[in-house]
């Protein structure tokens, strides 16, 4: 579990450090603070064999297409969108394990032999420089271990290419605000808790909000996608996404958890489609699950409500860190100040703006 997070020129982060986090982890701020991209920053260090770890997250953001030029795909990383400026990504666990991400940008020119047709129609050999723009990926850790990987962009694609890497990667599962969840992924990690005869605990965990669901069943349509039937005690089974987006939503989050056992689970503006009146039984179940499956959570409010339901829903005060993030119009840094149960408790009683 991520004990302390180090960020350095990462998208809006000149540096960033964030102390003491917990099981479950809320992030607050004003608009453009940086909620997000701790997010980002955390998912990418774990997301590490993708090929697709920077067009996943200009997606999540709305971004539908994007010209696969060093100048828009890899910049928008970058602190002040500067290819210098090497970004780094530090976490140090509850056992002080460290370990760490550095990205930087590599533009190397390579020659190339090609065949070309001359004037007079024969066929010659040339040699022509093509640019190979690539983000270069180093991963170390407490043990002296390097890993290398690199995100390169050739021959108008882009390739992941694993230059030395050994080991497995924890798992984690990012949740973006701006996307609706997707019923057939819904469906397919439904269908392998069932499998392992997981699936019980989410039912279980949804009927707080929604008591009339009895079961679930992943149901393949005939395009060939699943998706989630309810059977509300009606004389037909319904589509999970046709009972309200607060159900879709902590469906979602909760398979989240439970397929993502020992891992790490990012939620972008949590309280999204969840009515305030039921917000606290959300997170006493999230925070249920979180525990029952050892799975760290980190997400996103700008909501007042959500935090007054987390002070009300959260049982075990230990599990639960609120950081709000500010930007100083001084010197332009971020800084993270803590909040635990008790004083976040103590905020919201005394009217203190802290979201």
């Amino acid at each position: 579990m991520i004990k302390t997070v180090k960020i350095k020129k990462f998208k809006g982060f000149e540096s960033l450090e964030i102390n003491d986090l917990s099981t479950i982890n809320l992030l607050g701020g004003k608009n453009n603070a940086g909620k997000t991209t701790v997010l980002e920053a955390l998912f990418m260090f774990y997301d590490r064999l993708n090929a697709h770890v920077l067009l996943r997250q200009y997606g999540w953001r709305g971004v539908g297409e994007i010209a696969l030029q060093p100048e828009t795909l890899f910049s928008p990383i970058f602190y002040n969108f500067d290819l210098n400026n090497n970004i780094s990504v530090e976490i140090t666990n509850e056992k002080n394990y460290f370990s760490s991400m550095s990205i930087k940008y590599l533009d190397d020119i390579n020659n190339k032999s090609i065949t070309v047709p001359g004037n007079d129609g024969k066929v010659s050999a040339d040699t022509i420089a093509i640019p190979n723009s690539s983000l270069e990926f180093i991963y170390k850790d407490s043990s002296a271990s390097k890993k290398t990987v690199q995100l390169t962009i050739e021959n108008n694609s882009i390739s992941l290419n694993i230059k030395k890497y050994e080991g497995s990667v924890t798992s984690a599962i990012f949740l973006a605000s701006k996307i609706h969840p997707n019923p057939n992924e819904n469906a397919i990690r439904f269908g392998e808790l069932d499998i392992k005869g997981k699936a019980g605990s989410v039912i279980e965990f949804l009927k707080i909000i929604e008591p009339r669901i009895l079961s679930l069943s992943s149901i393949t349509t005939s395009n060939g996608n699943s998706m989630l039937y309810a059977d509300i005690g009606i004389n037909i089974k319904v589509p999970i996404s046709y009972m309200g987006d607060g159900v879709s939503r902590l469906l979602t989050i909760l398979l989240a958890i439970v397929s993502t056992k020992n891992g790490v689970v990012f939620i972008d503006e949590i309280e999204n489609g969840i009515h305030y009146s039921v917000l606290p039984d959300v997170w006493r179940v999230i925070e249920q699950a979180a525990i029952d499956n050892n799975c760290q959570i980190f997400a996103t409010t700008h909501s007042y409500e959500c935090l007054n339901a987390a002070v009300e829903g959260i049982e075990a005060p230990n599990n639960f860190r609120y950081f709000r993030l500010d930007r100083s119009p001084k010197d332009n840094l971020v800084r993270a100040k803590k909040f635990d149960i008790d004083s976040l408790e103590i905020a919201i009683d005394n009217g203190w703006e802290v979201r």
